[in-house]
């Protein structure tokens, strides 16, 4: 590999991390939202009801936290 492809593999790396900790942060502050509160933060016109959006939305918090007590 030469030093030009490891700086390269090491900058993609970089932001890959930096890409994967937002997505956490965000998680994480939605998740600080009641079910209600985040399913009208994500409510788009012609998307799912806040209804869909409010019943997905706890049936993913709900494998996630199944799936962290599994591992637990």
């Amino acid at each position: 590999m030469t030093t030009w492809s490891l700086a390269a593999a090491r900058d993609r790396a970089a932001a890959i991390t930096a890409a994967a900790r937002t997505w956490r942060h965000g998680l994480d502050a939605m998740d600080r939202l009641t079910s209600a509160d985040a399913a009208r933060a994500c409510y788009q016109p012609g998307g799912p009801s806040l209804a869909e959006l409010e019943r997905r939305i706890r049936a993913d918090r709900a494998s996630r936290a199944r799936g962290h007590r599994a591992a637990a």
